[in-house]
């Protein structure tokens, strides 16, 4: 069966073995194994960020970056939730407000290379 233009953000699609994705989204919050125990499988140009596909399977042309999502710059996504001070913060500023000190955290995430 051929899956094409699917978006399956954040959830895991429903397959067979031989099954073909064309051109979906099949991106995970974290690394997350997709179409666990499914053989024969072919990704043509999929958003695959954050996918652990299964052994054997054929990925051509797509996106398989791995990023680590700060929870304070996606508070809509369930996430993890994370120190204000995590290990997303790439600078700090203190700021004075009426005299008191107010710690500002500049955060990222961060790309870890591709799967």
């Amino acid at each position: 069966m051929e899956h094409r233009l699917n978006n399956y953000r954040h959830g895991l699609p429903e397959c067979s073995d031989g099954d073909t994705f064309t051109e979906c989204n099949l991106s995970q919050l974290n690394d997350r194994e997709i179409a666990t125990g499914k053989t024969g499988l072919i990704f043509s140009e999929c958003n695959l960020t954050n996918c652990i596909v299964p052994d054997g399977s054929t990925v051509l042309s797509s996106n398989r970056a791995k990023i680590d999502f700060c929870y304070w710059l996606h508070p809509e996504w369930v996430l993890p939730v994370e120190p204000e001070d995590c290990r997303h913060v790439i600078e700090t500023d203190i700021l004075t407000v009426d005299g008191q000190s107010i710690t500002e955290y500049i955060r990222e995430d961060t790309y870890n290379g591709v799967g």
